[in-house]
């Protein structure tokens, strides 16, 4: 686990359907790169594509767009996105940041004898610490701010 190139990104509020994921909504593809701080192209084209649901037409473009390989529109639309989408990234990893040390405060105060598995679940929410880390500090603040 700590030597994976990446970790799902942890969007899980996404309703499923068809099209999103024909865009790439699976926890093999909407990825956080642990060594740069990477964010996977799959979770820029779904959040993109839920970002425009209450815009029909839009939507369906940019839908095609990525189907059909069109990457001169598709670029296009997540270029004038990109504030939208990037903000939403930066809420939900600075709150998924929140709830890790939630959780690994509940996690110290057990037993380690009776919860045997407690260190591996903290290896692994410190693994995704510094990913979400990376992907804040390398990705997400450079675009949306340090706020």
């Amino acid at each position: 686990d700590e030597n994976a190139p990446a970790t799902f990104c942890k969007i899980m509020d996404i309703i499923p359907s068809t099209e999103n994921r024909n865009l790439g909504l699976s926890f093999s593809r909407m990825l956080f790169y642990h060594e740069n701080g990477g964010i996977s192209e799959e979770v820029f084209d779904v959040l993109l594509f839920e970002h425009l649901s209450g815009e029909w037409q839009t939507q369906k473009d940019f839908y095609n767009a990525c189907m059909n390989g069109d990457v001169d529109t598709k670029a296009a639309y997540h270029q004038q996105y990109l504030g939208d989408v990037m903000g939403r990234l930066k809420k939900h990893v600075d709150t998924f940041l929140i709830e890790l040390d939630k959780l690994d405060e509940k996690a110290a105060s057990k037993d380690i004898e009776t919860h045997t598995r407690i260190p591996k679940i903290m290896a692994h929410n410190a693994f995704v610490r510094e990913a979400f880390i990376r992907v804040k500090q390398n990705s997400i603040d450079p675009v949306v701010g340090y706020e």
